[in-house]
């Protein structure tokens, strides 16, 4: 949780804090998700959302985009590289989620993916059969 007098800049701080320090633990280059709403909990919850979105998309809003960017390349410049052997990339890439949030309170949460990451889409049915969209030559 930061303090509101921190805006956006706390926002980028604690990313960088987390990144620098944490992300040779989850073999890196890593995919960043960073959540910002009104609590912990909820901010948490978006940063989950932020790392399953498709590598290379950008948030529709253009600043958070712009902050997903920068943000980015930022990390990159960390020399973290892949496995923590440093090099130039560390981050796959950096999705950002919001929601509404009071003035008051800025809760912020950072979630990673490591560069095996891998997201797939199931289509259920009412009658709970189901069709395997992302795969479709495999079997379940």
């Amino acid at each position: 949780m930061l303090m509101p007098s921190e805006g956006y800049e706390g926002v980028v701080k604690f990313v960088f804090e987390n990144i620098s320090t944490l992300a040779v633990n989850a073999c890196p280059p890593v995919l960043v998700g960073v959540g910002i709403a009104t609590s912990v909990e909820t901010a948490a919850v978006l940063s989950r959302k932020a790392v399953l979105r498709p590598i290379g998309s950008r948030h529709p809003n253009p600043k958070a985009a712009e902050l997903e960017l920068r943000l980015e390349e930022g990390l990159n410049r960390l020399g973290i590289g892949p496995q923590g052997l440093t090099g130039n990339s560390s981050v796959m890439g950096v999705h950002i989620e919001s929601a509404a949030r009071h003035p008051s309170t800025i809760g912020v949460a950072v979630s990673t993916g490591c560069w095996a990451h891998r997201r797939g889409t199931l289509l259920v049915h009412a009658d709970l059969s189901f069709e395997n969209l992302s795969h479709t030559r495999s079997a379940l």
